[in-house]
């Protein structure tokens, strides 16, 4: 190995020289040997290696560079252009030369180790290469797998039912809110829609009166009678409930009701017992607003008394009690509710404007309303048949019997009501005769303060309707002429007699036998020639003019 020489530029040229002859001799020496090398196939279980001949493995070659071409071919003229750089003190640069001697003494410039070095070099380059080649130069797109049907058909039914579900859930929901309004809707709406069903119904069950032929005979008679007594004011209406005659006079005209006020609450509590609103069972409370007094016995017992609903509508008509009267009226949503309700079934002279007992007669009514009202019931219309049957029995049972009963026959019935105040003293009832005959019947007359004329007039006209169709819509002969001397009609004793029968009345709130139907000592009353037993007469006893009954 040459020493380099530092100390002028043709020893480094000639060193340079020397030293690519050198690569050029071993790059020969490289290609021979190569040519000799013997490969192998690549087996997959070892690694590739490359089998030499026995020539080229005696005696190694020295490694070449992979790049030596590129420095033969491009070095000679790249070091024949480089200039050194001036340097500080302005002289050119040398290059920096590494001695030989250290690039010898590698071990992989070492001849024994050159050629092994080389060896491995190439067997890489050729197990790349054959890597390369095995490989496919254009590796085609993955094939997309195909979807079986049945598949896709299930998916699809598995997305419908999803959202069938979520429709359904959807549904639900707003049909549910939607009910919801409806209820509340309708709960809003239950009071008006139970008062058109009923006004509905009430309009179905208005009969108004048939009415065909007027008695004039028993017309004329009865206006007969009236005349007789200039100073009473009298209104009646008589209707025949099966043909259809009839007898009016200023029926529709509004008096004072007193207790035949009665009839129609009667009727209206039984409607709301029909309809489920009352219980005949149900405790009715005696509040300190309704006890009144005048009439009944419930004013008696304290404030707060309970008692069922069907035993106080019985007193409001049997003892004809006040407070009882009071106490449906209360029960039954008040007098406006009431007025109402007459009205709805066609009858527009009821009317209750203060509570009882009613002395100076605001509550008015006539005997066309009585009349038809009582039509109404007798064929079954307004209250339930059962309903119906409990009216007329509480109906018939009445203690107070001066009035419209006094001129019947024995085998006579008849379900009525009475009303006496002082202004006013009137009766409305059904008569049912043994001859199969059948008549509605209403009387009211105005009279001076308690006068007992008008009580005495109802007697007779009820007595007239009577015998008139007892004969066969004919009035006896002796009827034409008015009756005298001991068979006349005394004034004094229809006084003494009705005031014991209003004192029998308030007596029999306690003792209902004592009734003035019962009691006969031998007093009697002439109504029209015939003699009726009446109670007895009492000139002690002084009338009560403030009692409604």
């Amino acid at each position: 190995m040459e020493p380099r020489n530092f100390s002028s530029p043709d020893a480094t040229e000639k060193s340079r020289e020397a030293r690519l002859n050198k690569l050029r001799e071993r790059r020969a020496k490289a290609v021979t040997s190569n040519s000799d090398a013997v490969l192998q196939p690549i087996n997959s279980d070892s690694k590739p290696r490359m089998i030499r001949s026995p020539e080229a493995m005696r005696s190694p070659e020295p490694s070449i560079d992979r790049f030596s071409n590129r420095t033969d071919s491009r070095g000679e003229g790249r070091d024949s252009k480089i200039k050194s750089l001036p340097n500080r003190n302005g002289r050119e640069a040398r290059p920096e030369q590494r001695p030989e001697s250290r690039s010898e003494n590698r071990p992989e410039n070492r001849p024994e180790n050159r050629t092994d070095h080389n060896t491995e070099l190439r067997n890489t380059e050729l197990r790349n290469t054959e890597l390369r080649t095995r490989r496919k130069p254009n590796n085609p797109p993955r094939p997309t797998p195909i979807k079986s049907p049945v598949k896709s058909f299930g998916w699809q039914l598995l997305r419908l039912a999803i959202a069938g579900i979520g429709l359904s859930v959807i549904t639900g929901t707003a049909l549910s809110f939607w009910q919801n309004q409806q209820t509340i809707r309708a709960k809003s709406m239950a009071p008006e829609i139970v008062t058109k069903e009923e006004t509905s119904k009430t309009n179905q069950d208005i009969v108004p009166l048939d009415l065909k032929t007027e008695a004039t005979a028993l017309l004329a008679k009865i206006k007969e009678l009236a005349a007789k007594e200039k100073d009473l004011s009298m209104q009646m209406m008589m209707v025949d409930l099966d043909s259809g005659t009839y007898v009016q006079i200023g029926a529709n005209q509004p008096i004072a009701a007193a207790s035949t006020i009665k009839t129609p609450i009667l009727v209206a509590f039984f409607q709301d017992v029909d309809a489920g609103k009352i219980k005949l069972d149900e405790p009715l409370e005696m509040t300190a607003d309704v006890k009144v007094g005048q009439a009944g016995d419930l004013q008696y017992l304290p404030t707060g008394t309970k008692i069922s609903a069907l035993e106080t509508a019985t007193k409001m008509i049997v003892i004809s009690d006040n407070t009882a009267t009071n106490m449906i009226i209360k029960r039954l949503g008040g007098a406006v509710a009431l007025n109402q309700r007459f009205k709805s079934w066609g009858l527009n002279s009821i009317v209750i404007n203060n509570q009882l007992p009613d002395l100076e007669g605001t509550n008015t009514i006539s005997t066309q309303d009585l009349a038809t009202l009582l039509s109404m019931l007798d064929r079954g219309k307004l209250i339930e048949p059962r309903s119906r049957d409990r009216f007329m029995d509480i109906m018939r049972r009445p203690v107070t019997n001066t009035l419209l009963p006094q001129g019947l026959g024995e085998d006579a019935r008849i379900i009525h009501k009475t009303g006496d105040i002082a202004s006013s003293v009137g009766d409305a009832g059904i008569v049912d005769m043994p001859n199969g005959k059948r008549y509605a019947i209403a009387v009211m007359v105005k009279r001076p303060d308690n006068d007992q004329r008008a009580n005495e007039l109802i007697r007779q006209i009820s007595r007239a309707t009577y015998e008139y169709f007892l004969n066969g819509g004919k009035l006896p002969n002796n009827q034409n002429s008015a009756p005298t001397g001991a068979d006349a009609p005394n004034a004094s004793n229809s006084n003494n007699s009705t005031n014991s029968s209003t004192n029998n009345s308030s007596n029999s709130a306690s003792n209902p036998s004592n009734s003035p139907s019962n009691s006969n000592n031998g007093a009697t009353s002439t109504i029209e020639t015939i003699t009726l037993p009446l109670p007895n007469a009492n000139p002690s006893a002084s009338p009560s003019p403030n009692n409604s009954r």
